[in-house]
């Protein structure tokens, strides 16, 4: 079982402190700030940070993401207010690369959004021959993610939803219920104007963007180290066609899997940015999948509440046309990596 570390807020003030030297570095930069003026101060502490957190997505190793972390509370963690402090957040998760970390961020108009880390790791994904309800696009290989992201506790709901966009269009409506009847174009439509809300406040470290996640790193996140169908029990876990009532119900109530994340198997599935694409069975380890730019259709992942229990495997996938508004049982959720390419 993986561990699941500590909290942390994007509002200051909230939440465990991470690192024991940052009272001293709120000193360190107090007196840098006398010195230099607040103006300048802000532009050293935003260059540290867009730096700090380039390097701390590329460690590899425990010894250098210690030392960065480290570095990280001497220049750059002051633990003052301000536009930075969400980006302070971030990059400190990144620092500590802990398995399902756990950082609240703050959207415009809709309050807190639970996140979990997952750090860079190799999986097996795709089946077993011989797991129940297996389809034969799914053969097992191996794949290495060479960048951590962090990925929404719960799926999206429509009181978040409703923060940036004009319409919800899920036929049964309620705050916190998962928004469907979503399109992928209009989920994307929805990563792609937070995104750059929080670039314009300056609450992205540079590189860093909302979108949904990839086809990997959805089912790394719903293992959660798990080799099995389901992450455990799948009655607990999720609400499927078995246990649902037939209705769609408000996102968290089922229990959290290894690394904190509620909700990846059941209620409503859930879209990837990954076209669909066969798995490669030629290549000892698939780096970063991010899947063909174009293909017939994006995958979605998790089964819903209408869902029986092998389409909400782990390892089960689906496509569904871009452009075409799907039924109720689909949804997403909102992950944040590192990307170097603007959207």
């Amino acid at each position: 079982m993986l561990s699941v570390g500590k909290t942390l807020n994007a509002r200051p003030g909230q939440g465990n402190r991470e690192c024991s030297l940052e009272d001293g570095a709120a000193t360190y930069f107090s007196m840098v700030g006398g010195l230099l003026g607040n103006k300048a101060l802000h532009l050293l502490r935003g260059g540290v940070m867009n730096f700090a957190g380039f390097l701390a997505d590329q460690c590899r190793s425990r010894s250098v993401a210690t030392a960065l972390s480290v570095a990280l509370c001497l220049g750059v963690l002051s633990g003052c207010s301000g536009p930075s402090e969400q980006q302070e957040q971030v990059l400190r998760i990144v620092a500590r690369g802990v398995a399902g970390d756990r950082w609240i961020a703050t959207l415009p108009k809709a309050g807190p959004l639970a996140m979990r880390w997952v750090p860079p790791t190799r999986f097996v994904m795709g089946s077993p021959l011989q797991e129940q309800g297996r389809l034969v696009d799914e053969p097992q290989h191996l794949v290495q993610l060479t960048s951590g992201f962090l990925i929404a506790e719960t799926e999206l709901t429509q009181g978040q939803w409703l923060a940036l966009m004009e319409t919800n269009s899920s036929p049964i409506q309620g705050m916190d219920l998962p928004v469907t009847q979503v399109s992928w174009e209009q989920a994307r439509e929805f990563c792609r104007r937070l995104t750059l809300q929080q670039k314009d406040e300056g609450h992205l470290p540079k590189g860093w963007v909302w979108d949904l996640p990839t086809e990997a790193q959805w089912e790394l996140a719903c293992r959660a180290g798990s080799p099995a169908a389901y992450a455990g029990e799948l009655d607990s876990l999720a609400w499927h066609a078995g246990n649902s009532g037939g209705k769609v119900h408000p996102v968290g109530q089922r229990e959290a899997n290894g690394l904190g994340i509620r909700d990846m198997h059941g209620n409503v599935a859930e879209w990837c940015v990954t076209w669909f694409f066969s798995y490669p069975t030629n290549i000892p380890v698939f780096v970063d999948p991010l899947g063909p730019i174009w293909s017939f259709a994006p995958t979605y992942r998790g089964g819903g509440f209408k869902s029986a229990p092998a389409a909400c495997r782990s390892a089960a996938r689906a496509a569904g046309v871009p452009g075409e508004v799907p039924n109720e049982t689909l949804g997403f959720r909102l992950a944040l990596r590192f990307r170097r390419e603007t959207m």
